[in-house]
């Protein structure tokens, strides 16, 4: 199967699958350390190494800053060239706009941008905040992947998973900060969510 070189962005898993993915490459900017969001970042201290019976997987993560910085631009870079018009990412799979926009306001804030700073944060919050239902929720239907357009769930319904997709979203965009309502409206859709289902 051919892909496209990856250059700037996380893939999902393996070298079958080595599509540029927005939302993984937005995951993979929330590491603290340099290091990448599918390994643990370091927690204990360096002298623990001399314990460490697999001596192989020494210091594998370590990188030269420029490296580190170069690859961040890039990343960031990736993510708001592949930001649709309407301020929404394709996810790849699923409920791919909810997801999609959760994970690249997640790295995007992660990389240090900010609604300010930033016009992708500011067209992704934009995206969200029009698509909020009237119960303070969020529901697409898994034909937005499919079809490659923001498809609502049948009946406008909000799903759970979705609705707090949307608000880790938005929390990572600084929303409490501009205007909490929205954040208030799904965290009380989520507390009573109908029928007490999870």
């Amino acid at each position: 199967m051919f892909h496209h070189i990856s250059k700037g962005s996380w893939t999902f898993s393996d070298q079958d699958h080595g599509w540029q993915i927005s939302d993984s490459t937005a995951e993979g900017l929330k590491c603290k350390n340099g290091g990448l969001a599918v390994l643990e970042p370091a927690r204990a201290p360096k002298w623990l190494e001399l314990l460490n019976p697999t001596e192989f997987f020494a210091d594998v993560l370590e990188h030269e800053t420029n490296e580190i910085d170069n690859f961040i631009t890039n990343a960031i870079r990736f993510i708001e060239d592949v930001q649709i018009p309407d301020g929404s990412w394709y996810g790849n799979w699923g409920s791919c706009f909810t997801y999609g926009a959760w994970f690249s306001l997640g790295g995007l804030a992660a990389a240090g941008k900010t609604y300010d700073s930033c016009l992708a944060i500011r067209k992704g919050v934009e995206f969200l905040l029009k698509l909020q239902g009237d119960d303070g929720g969020w529901g697409e239907s898994w034909l937005s992947c499919p079809k490659e357009k923001y498809i609502p769930l049948e009946g406008n319904r909000s799903n759970l998973v979705q609705t707090a997709w949307a608000l880790m979203g938005l929390l990572h965009s600084g929303q409490a900060e501009r205007d909490p309502m929205p954040l208030h409206r799904a965290a009380k859709l989520l507390i009573k969510f109908p029928n007490g289902r999870w």
